[in-house]
């Protein structure tokens, strides 16, 4: 049984005793010099005339606040949980666990996977298979129409992750909590120290009101826009994704808008123990931020545009061994992307009652500077100082792209028949001075519902790097759940670059590509396009109004783009020549719960 931490316990109750306690207070002082009232025979004309009035010192009582959230959650109150639509719904009006105006929330999710040659090399063991659980407990304060506050706590662990290796013999394979692990200096072993349970949330919400004409957001929270392609919370995986700021929302009949400002990584420690993961004397990443807008206009029930736009700014690093006063090995950091999307899907990304055709449309570019100098394209003769350094340089520009498209239609009240493409610019040359590749400001895999459009495929292959996706869907809705069944052919945007995983880190070597676009390379005349086809079924059973269960399996059948590079008989470990398996299979047991 894990037991939370003493100083999280404690912080825990205190937020609840503030929130639900009722200070009780008399609104008139007692009167200690009580005296005998002296009696008037007959009042006085002027006394008759007087009327009785309200007295001044007597404050008028307030009604109590009743939350209007009892029934009805906002659901960005709740971009945390990964459910069904209809567990969604019977979360936000269920009046279970509300005391007074404080609400408590459970969310469970446990999840096996397996997953069998992702390299499509038949010379590796690369089988591997895992239980991984997300566990929530969360609270939202709503004491007054004033402000709010939403805290959440997350466990995230893998079963059998958390013995201790300080034991001996069988005692290895005993469940320790809160079990520690001791380092010891001067040594090379890498030593995993875990932390399972964090604070997933923990932000105020200054309400809107007269006074003040916008939401504010503060603190740690969760962000959710558009049908997650660009930013989202992540919470396919175990932890998600979360981001420490502030951020402004704006929200009326025909416009809404957001517009943030986070810290991404602080390199500098505070006071008294205070101190930060990361910075360079670490190791680490310096500092980041992210900051951006996103606004939607509305045209009623008939479409929504969004017009968006983000900035993932980082620190430029140092020179450790600077010469000729060139103190900086790399400039700033700063990605911008720009973007829009158009949609039928109106009703927080669901289509409006009574239709039956949505579609979606999304675009983005991505400008800015790497930071990086590199040689001028334009010097064809490569001119170089005495120290060895080029003579003629340039910056490092990004220029990329991103198209998505998706369309469906409804059959009837439980098919729904769906179209899409995703295109994700590549880079013919990654030694130039432009950067091509799309690059993802944060990982994301999983889609939205209705549809659950996970992206890529379930079996999470391949990033938004470098892409062009087609796929067919095929949703039907039974008394037996819901079954999923999707196409994907997956193919490079440009040849010459790499394939990408969904980190957005390529797979050096795992399919053809030529980073300097070399023309004249023997590995330029072996390039392929296609990288796989990939088959997914997913099943989704909602058991109860609580509690879902969920199953996929793919199967994937790598092409020219991966074979070509398995089966090269001109590599020079002999080893290497001939290792195509086309083969790979992904398979997930999950079961949901919220509360």
């Amino acid at each position: 049984m894990n037991i939370l931490p003493k100083p999280k316990l404690n912080f825990i109750l205190l937020l609840i005793t503030i929130v639900i306690s009722i200070p009780i207070h008399s609104e008139e002082e007692p009167n200690k010099n009580t005296k005998e009232p002296i009696q008037n025979p007959l009042p006085s004309p002027s006394e008759t005339n007087k009327t009785e009035g309200p007295d001044p010192k007597i404050k008028k009582q307030e009604p109590k606040y009743n939350s209007p959230w009892k029934g009805n959650i906002p659901v960005d109150h709740l971009r945390t949980l990964l459910v069904t639509p209809e567990q969604m719904k019977e979360t936000q009006k269920s009046d279970l666990f509300w005391l007074d105006n404080l609400k408590l929330g459970v969310s469970l999710r446990p999840r096996f996977e397996a997953r069998e040659n992702p390299d499509f090399n038949k010379k590796t063991d690369d089988y591997s298979s895992f239980v991984g659980q997300n566990t929530q407990l969360w609270f939202l304060f709503d004491p007054s129409p004033y402000y709010s506050i939403k805290v959440t706590i997350q466990d995230s662990r893998l079963w059998g992750g958390s013995q201790t290796p300080q034991n001996a013999g069988n005692w290895t394979y005993g469940l320790s909590t809160g079990a520690g692990t001791t380092l010891t200096p001067a040594t090379s072993t890498n030593t995993n120290i875990r932390n399972n349970t964090d604070i997933r949330e923990a932000y105020i919400v200054f309400k809107k009101i007269d006074k003040l004409p916008v939401s504010v957001f503060v603190g740690r929270q969760v962000f959710a826009f558009g049908d997650l392609k660009i930013v989202g919370p992540l919470n396919w995986l175990h932890t998600g994704f979360a981001f420490d700021g502030v951020r402004f929302v704006h929200d009326s009949q025909w416009f809404k808008t957001h517009v943030f400002g986070t810290i991404l990584s602080d390199q500098y420690d505070a006071p008294y123990g205070l101190t930060t993961s990361n910075g360079r004397s670490k190791g680490s990443i310096d500092q980041a931020y992210f900051f951006g807008a996103y606004n939607t206009i509305k045209f009623g029930e008939e479409a929504h545009l969004d017009l968006y736009v983000f900035e993932v700014s980082k620190k430029w690093i140092p020179n450790a061994n600077p010469i000729d006063f060139d103190d900086r090995l790399k400039q700033r950091n700063d990605l911008l992307t720009t973007g829009f999307r158009f949609t039928n899907r109106t009703n927080n990304n669901f289509l409006p009652a009574g239709k039956i055709w949505d579609w979606s449309i999304e675009s983005a570019w991505q400008s800015g500077m790497t930071g990086d100098r590199v040689k001028a394209d334009w010097d064809v003769l490569d001119q170089k100082a005495a120290n060895g350094k080029n003579i003629y340089t340039e910056k490092v520009q990004y220029d990329t792209r991103l198209l998505s498209l998706d369309t469906g239609i409804k059959v009837n009240d439980w098919i729904r028949l769906g179209l899409g493409y995703t295109y994700a610019s590549g880079d013919p040359n990654r030694s130039d001075s432009k950067v091509g590749t799309w690059q993802s400001l944060f990982p994301q895999i999983a889609g939205s519902f209705p549809n659950w459009n996970t992206m890529n495929g379930q079996a999470l292959m391949a990033g938004f790097e470098n892409i062009k996706s087609y796929s067919i869907r095929a949703n039907l809705k039974t008394e037996y759940g819901m079954f999923i069944f999707a196409f994907y052919d997956t193919q490079k945007a440009n040849l010459q670059d790499a394939w990408y995983k969904v980190s957005g880190v390529p797979n050096t070597g795992a399919s053809t590509e030529n980073y300097s676009n070399d023309k004249f390379s023997y590995d330029n005349s072996r390039l392929g396009r296609r990288l796989f086809y990939q088959y997914d079924f997913t099943w989704i059973y909602n058991y109860t109004e609580s509690v879902s269960i969920w199953m996929g399996v793919s199967l994937v059948k790598a092409k020219e783009a991966i074979g070509n590079e398995r089966t090269n008989p001109f590599a020079s470990n002999p080893d290497n020549r001939y290792t195509f398996d086309d083969t790979s299979k992904f398979f997930y047991l999950m079961v949901s719960a919220s509360l």
